[in-house]
């Protein structure tokens, strides 16, 4: 968990921060490296929609980057077993968290020539995840000895609950991000540069 911590801490620092200024030259990168074609849209609200697809494939796509696996010593595990129902648990358990990312339209603000999109950046509240299987550890902590610090763990029920738990949860919103636009002399819009 603390590799996921970091990692999507990292992401959404790049996602706010840097106001997802990487999008205009994934999004719109021409093949070629001499020239870049920015993409233009008939409506800013068409051009937001686009965008917040965009945004939404290069958050998640930077967690895959990232992050293989939440665990991959449970991947070993759950390898083992050779249980299918445990084995589509785990994986969806897994891209849940690590593509976790939703980002949608929240405000387009038009104003003549200019404009801005603000997006809206929805995820997991990973402590509220922490705090559920830790008020849960009972149902999957099978010993527990504090003279070395160390306890034993059903894989399968923990798995089952965190499982159970991401199914069942709404993502909370996590960040706003906004995206200035401009209207060129062809009428269409295009991201600021």
């Amino acid at each position: 968990m603390i590799k996921f911590t970091k990692a999507r801490k990292i992401l959404m620092g790049l996602m706010v921060l840097g106001q997802l200024a990487a999008v205009p030259v994934i999004a719109n990168a021409a093949p070629s490296k001499e020239s870049v074609e920015v993409k233009k849209y008939d409506s800013l609200n068409a051009a937001a929609k686009d965008y917040a697809k965009v945004l939404q494939e290069i958050s998640n796509y930077g967690s895959r980057k990232m992050l293989k696996s939440i665990n991959p010593d449970v991947d070993k595990y759950v390898a083992k077993m050779n249980n299918a129902t445990l084995k589509k648990q785990w994986e969806d358990s897994n891209t849940m968290l690590i593509e976790q990312f939703d980002v949608s339209v929240y405000k387009v603000n038009e104003n003549g020539n200019e404009g801005e999109v603000v997006f809206l950046i929805k995820g997991y509240d990973e402590k509220a995840l922490d705090k559920y299987l830790g008020d849960n550890a009972s149902k999957y902590v099978t010993k527990v000895d504090n003279s070395k610090d160390e306890i034993e763990v059903n894989i399968d029920k923990y798995i089952k609950l965190q499982y159970d738990y991401l199914s069942k949860t709404k993502k909370v919103n996590l960040a706003t991000s906004t995206v200035k636009f401009k209207k060129g002399s062809d009428n269409k819009w295009q991201v600021a540069k």
